[in-house]
């Protein structure tokens, strides 16, 4: 994928409509990923004149750089994840979000089921299915109960807007999974990590008091 520095078409956090976004300046920022880097974009919509602030990945391939599709990090899109999701996250929900606003509803199911994969392949889990390397992360304590629940129904939901049956994913399911995979996400690489960030600190300074 050849880099640019747009303009973009982006779906605009302000107006909430599909929009070419202007590039006024750029940055190139490192990340806590060896093989990965992003580039911070300062842009403007060009349908209501708002300012962006729009992240594209930089991933280092077998072929050389590789370039994401970009994404708003600010203002904070209505349901984006943490930036400490990883890059390839992101993405899958992110587009699930755009499907979501295009009122395509059983792509967004089809999207959830693919981020939920993402997230065992990013774990390391791999099992013949889905279900079972859900079960895999539980049986590790990387979920609990709740979350294999919720992830289950979003599998099953995924399922039916996978294959054809005649039946459309309605709105109300397709914006509940939404909200679900973006809990999914917000627990496992950002709310586990400032738990865990957190009991270091309280252990740290404890050590230093005793």
């Amino acid at each position: 994928m050849a880099f640019t520095y747009g303009p973009f078409v982006v779906l605009c956090s302000s107006c909430q409509k599909p929009s070419l976004a202007t590039v006024h300046g750029s940055i190139t920022e490192s990340t806590h990923e060896h093989d990965h880097a992003q580039v911070l974009h300062l842009a403007s919509c060009q349908d209501c004149g708002s300012g962006l602030l729009i992240a594209q990945g930089i991933d280092q391939g077998a072929e050389g750089e590789e370039f994401t599709s970009p994404v708003i990090r600010w203002p904070s899109p209505a349901g984006s994840v943490g930036a400490r999701v990883p890059a390839a996250l992101r993405q899958e929900y992110e587009q699930a979000r755009v499907c979501y606003q295009a009122q395509a509803y059983t792509a967004v199911a089809v999207m959830v089921r693919r981020t939920l994969e993402g997230v065992c392949t990013e774990e390391g889990v791999k099992r013949r299915t889905l279900s079972q390397s859900l079960s895999a992360l539980q049986e590790e304590g990387k979920i609990d109960q709740r979350l294999v629940e919720w992830a289950a129904e979003l599998r099953v939901l995924g399922n039916e807007g996978a294959h054809y049956t005649g039946s459309q994913v309605s709105p109300e399911d397709a914006r509940d999974a939404l909200n679900l995979a973006q809990a999914f996400l917000d627990y496992m690489y950002t709310f586990s990590t400032q738990f865990e960030e957190f009991k270091a600190r309280r252990a740290k300074r404890h050590q230093k008091n005793t």
